[in-house]
């Protein structure tokens, strides 16, 4: 509206207008507090879901000896998951019967069964647990079917209180994807090579830091408690005796770790933001010239990140590998969910005018791939460093608990 007020008198209504028809645009972009979009729309009961039945074996409620027996011991978790988790249409389930862990909501075919899950404990080596239930058995009835799982209704809205507070306005642009990159289903390194091209992506504000482990907490605090679940990988919150959620002194500004896809996702919505697409996180952190790595061509050293040992570091340690825009991070400490399916050769083939516009990767998740999504950014790289680049392509399941945080982007008007 600046721009409004230093134009003269003759052009000022029709300044107006447009000044009025881009607001309307960028307001329509983003949800607004309690609206729902095409993307938080309550889905019709309808459809194929996952619904919970008692264990009828004693010895389905213990987890598999280790074994070296690899094979062994995916059958016995197979046997566990197909035996409680079981498939069936949504509208055929009793709504007011669930359980809600790690940002799920888990239908249950009967009072008696919730009772059962809702009286597992919170913790166990050898025992099921809620959050291991959704890890182990619950991801692998996900690997098999691709059904997505129903998450909880986010309680409130901070959308208005943090406005782009905290976050980079990065202009429309367009990078170039060079044809050759590396890409991993694991701890091994993959060469991938296709066409060369260039990508466009729209004006977008990305969160500076990555999301902290205090946010976390503020969010789960906010009428949100069925998005946290106890990890070995992120001890940092803890639930006190009150039902309330706690930081633990000195982890307010480490990353928040341990979070699957969805609990991302809800966060992300309760913020009035989303998970970046691969595309934007990529020119996030490569920008129009497509550097090496987010601050640069220049090799990774220990001013740049937080690339070893167990622990993390604040979010905003290192300025030195934060990109030129002020975006810290995008490298190490934490590993970044992205909003995108995976798909291996997704990015491979140039379009026939050589641009591809906002790419949102492919529009379902892939048998093959067993519905993995993206994330970027790798959280460690001691002697690999190829893990640190912008370019780097990370897929895992949505239910996965590890090393993984995120950043919200929302869009942006220029």
């Amino acid at each position: 509206m600046k721009r409004v007020m230093n134009i003269r008198c003759c052009g000022l209504v029709a300044t107006i207008a447009v000044a009025v028809l881009t607001a309307n645009v960028c307001l329509g972009a983003e949800a607004k507090p309690g609206e729902k979009t095409p993307e938080n729309k309550a889905a019709a009961p309808a459809g194929p879901t996952y619904v919970l039945s008692c264990p009828q074996d004693d010895s389905l409620l213990t987890r598999p000896q280790t074994s070296d027996d690899r094979q062994d011991l995916h059958r016995q978790l197979d046997q566990r998951s197909r035996a409680i988790i079981r498939i069936v249409n949504r509208a055929k389930v009793n709504s007011s019967l669930f359980v809600e862990v790690s940002g799920l909501r888990l239908f249950v075919e009967s009072a008696k069964c919730q009772a059962f899950f809702n009286s597992l404990p919170s913790d166990s080596e050898t025992g099921i647990t809620l959050p291991w239930l959704v890890r182990e058995l619950l991801g692998r009835r996900y690997a098999e079917t691709g059904i997505e799982p129903e998450t909880i209704p986010v309680n409130g809205s901070v959308a208005k209180e943090l406005d782009n507070d905290g976050m980079v306005l990065l202009k429309a642009g367009e990078f170039e994807r060079s044809g050759h990159y590396v890409t991993s289903q694991s701890a091994k390194l993959g060469e991938r090579k296709g066409d060369r091209y260039n990508v466009k992506v729209p004006a977008i504000y990305v969160d500076k830091y990555k999301v902290t482990n205090a946010e976390y907490c503020r969010f789960l605090n906010a009428g949100n408690p069925g998005y946290w679940n106890s990890t070995s990988w992120n001890q940092a919150i803890t639930r006190n005796e009150g039902g309330g959620f706690n930081v633990t002194t000195g982890h307010e500004k480490l990353p928040v770790v341990g979070v699957n896809f969805y609990q991302a996702s809800g966060y992300a919505k309760w913020a009035g933001k989303r998970l970046p697409t691969e595309a934007e996180w990529e020119f996030a952190a490569g920008g129009e010239k497509g550097r090496t790595y987010p601050w640069g061509n220049e090799a990774p050293d220990e001013t740049r990140g937080h690339f070893v040992g167990k622990e993390y570091a604040a979010v905003d340690a290192f300025p030195a590998g934060a990109t030129p825009d002020g975006i810290f991070d995008m490298a190490g400490n934490a590993a970044e969910w992205c909003a995108d399916f995976y798909d291996d050769s997704y990015y491979e083939t140039a379009p026939e005018d050589g641009l591809l516009k906002n790419p949102t990767g492919p529009k379902e998740g892939l048998a093959k791939w067993q519905y993995r999504r993206m994330f970027k950014g790798f959280y460690r790289a001691t002697d690999t460093t190829e893990f640190l680049q912008s370019t780097k392509r990370h897929a895992r399941s949505p239910l996965l608990i590890s090393a993984i945080g995120f950043r919200c982007v929302k869009p942006g008007c220029t």
